[in-house]
């Protein structure tokens, strides 16, 4: 099968195996939700890949990886993101209540807006890498061709500068807030 040359071949494969991934990917992140953006994303690195896929052995096996790897790394960002919320929560006092005190969301987009602005143009571009295109660490290694180290230290430095900033500015139920939105 010629997909790169071939559309319709590409159509058959993705009909042939959405439901599959998608079954695959539910039973390992368990959550309808996720294994709908999860199995998204596979079919988008597919089309992206689609080169490359005459030249793989087993397709099965190549999918069934792409689905594994993908679905861990979308429970070790929601595992970070809880992690993240529940930091976010020790800067809020417990008299914080009121609905009505609170600034509202497009307030809170800009003061994260700001933090993020506020970053050395590569780790700005390392946190939309991750945190917007919600790539790992070994794409946006090889994208920006970067170690993977790096990477990671660019994007802890940049979790990092963020939550203070938000800290210091009275920020830190932007995200609560943004979590409990979307």
């Amino acid at each position: 099968m010629h997909i790169e040359r071939n559309p319709l071949s590409f159509e058959e494969m993705f009909h042939s195996y959405k439901e599959r991934v998608y079954s695959y990917v539910r039973a390992i992140v368990k959550s309808n939700d996720s294994a709908e953006e999860v199995t998204q994303e596979i079919m988008i690195k597919l089309w992206l890949c689609r080169e490359m896929i005459d030249q793989v052995e087993n397709l099965d096996a190549y999918i069934y990886v792409i689905a594994r790897n993908k679905s861990l790394n979308h429970l070790r960002k929601a595992a970070y993101d809880i992690r993240l919320l529940n930091e976010l929560k020790s800067f809020i006092p417990d008299e914080y209540s009121n609905t009505e005190d609170r600034m509202d969301v497009k307030d809170y987009e800009l003061l994260l807006k700001n933090a993020v602005n506020k970053l050395s143009p590569q780790r700005r571009q390392v946190y939309h890498l991750s945190r917007i295109d919600g790539l790992n660490h070994d794409e946006i290694a090889e994208r920006l061709q970067l170690s993977k180290q790096t990477v990671k230290n660019h994007l802890v430095e940049a979790l990092k500068s963020i939550r203070t900033h938000l800290s210091m500015t009275g920020g830190a139920t932007l995200v609560l807030t943004l979590y409990m939105l979307s």
